[in-house]
């Protein structure tokens, strides 16, 4: 108890002066004791920049933990801690931005507003899944050297605010619930408008290049605060089928194909520095015994009742304890854990997987 009313003091003195360094290795030494007090503050309205430096210690502590195998009761113990925690919210002006810490984030955008048109600065792979379109929701994607030959920040404005142009039209795409964007490639000048989205991406923070930002200076919405936003994260729906759109000014598109796994079906999204994948299993079954050395996975329930089994080597085999779930639950699991999910439902266990290597992910 003394450590942790520590622990909140040196956290809450962090918090009230940027320029306070904190001693990100002192506070890992605490261990998996240092969740509980993080989860106290993270679930609070914080601004965003107070929320990403909390959020950089949880992957301090995280990756420490993850630096020798994890055991099974510190396993199911970073897994309740998740539940509880559920996402970490991030409030812009446009958008909610409910993120976890491997870099599996839900953006709610608000109708005709999204990210700034932007491109990446450094390497970072992103996969947009659509869950919902609003009224003028797109994408936009389109190169660099396009970009730079005809952005003018007067026209494109004009064209924002609903002016054709020929320059920038082709690049606009509707696109429906279960289309999947992969942005890979530095130069590609891409955003989101007007939609709900799953992000499969290797980190959770921004690095990208702002070139058109027509968010700035907006303020964030009253309504944006953790109970709004996780009433509507509950209510969401799993597309009932996915494809891949790519090309920009000429798109091209693959419908994917489900491929049986025990228990029900999986629609893998990508497969790379990521794994993005949805899963959809029948009632009363369960999946088989996953185990990933070297990647951590997260898990977003988005339908079905029932537990996760979660065990290191050593427990395999022996009655172990579950870990209820229930629709808008946010798992993570550390590498080297076997996990299981049974669906105790009458109807379908449905939830996405993001599994990236921490040293990876929490950079």
């Amino acid at each position: 108890m003394h450590a942790s009313v520590g622990i909140s003091n040196r956290l809450r003195a962090h918090l009230a002066d940027p320029a306070d360094q904190l001693d990100l290795d002192e506070i890992a030494r605490h261990g998996l004791d240092v969740l509980p007090v993080l989860a106290e503050f993270l679930r609070a309205d914080l601004p965003i920049g107070q929320t990403e430096r909390l959020e950089a210690i949880l992957k301090t502590v995280l990756l420490h933990a993850f630096q020798k195998p994890v055991c099974g009761p510190d396993a199911r113990r970073i897994a309740l801690f998740q539940k509880s925690l559920g996402f970490i919210l991030k409030y812009k002006s446009y958008a909610v931005k409910a993120a976890s810490p491997l870099g599996y984030s839900i953006f709610l955008q608000n109708q005709r507003e999204g990210f700034s048109f932007q491109r990446h600065i450094v390497h970072k792979l992103e996969v947009f899944h659509i869950l919902g379109v609003k009224p003028g929701g797109y994408v936009f994607l389109c190169g660099s050297e396009h970009w730079n030959h005809v952005y003018q920040p007067d026209s494109f404005a004009r064209w924002l605010d609903g002016e054709p142009s020929a320059a920038y039209d082709p690049y606009r795409f509707e696109p429906r619930p279960g289309d999947v964007f992969v942005i890979s490639e530095l130069r590609v000048v891409h955003t989101v408008i007007g939609c709900v989205l799953e992000e499969y991406a290797t980190v959770s923070t921004d690095m990208v290049e702002r070139l058109h930002d027509q968010n700035s200076g907006k303020p964030i919405p009253p309504s944006f605060n953790r109970a709004n936003a996780e009433a509507t994260l509950r209510a969401l729906e799993a597309p009932p089928a996915s494809r891949i759109v790519s090309g920009n000014e000429h798109r091209r598109f693959h419908e994917i194909s489900p491929e049986w796994v025990p228990g029900g079906e999986r629609i893998l999204l990508c497969d790379s520095f990521v794994r993005a994948a949805r899963y959809r299993i029948g009632p009363k079954m369960e999946t088989a015994t996953l185990q990933d050395d070297q990647r951590a996975t997260s898990l977003r329930i988005f339908g079905g009742r029932g537990s996760i089994l979660m065990a290191d080597g050593s427990e395999s085999g022996r009655s172990q304890p579950r870990v209820e779930f229930g629709p808008g639950d946010l798992f993570l699991i550390p590498p080297g854990i076997h996990y299981s999910l049974g669906n105790e439902s009458s109807g379908y266990l449905e939830y996405s997987e993001h599994a990236i290597a921490p040293g990876v992910a929490f950079i």
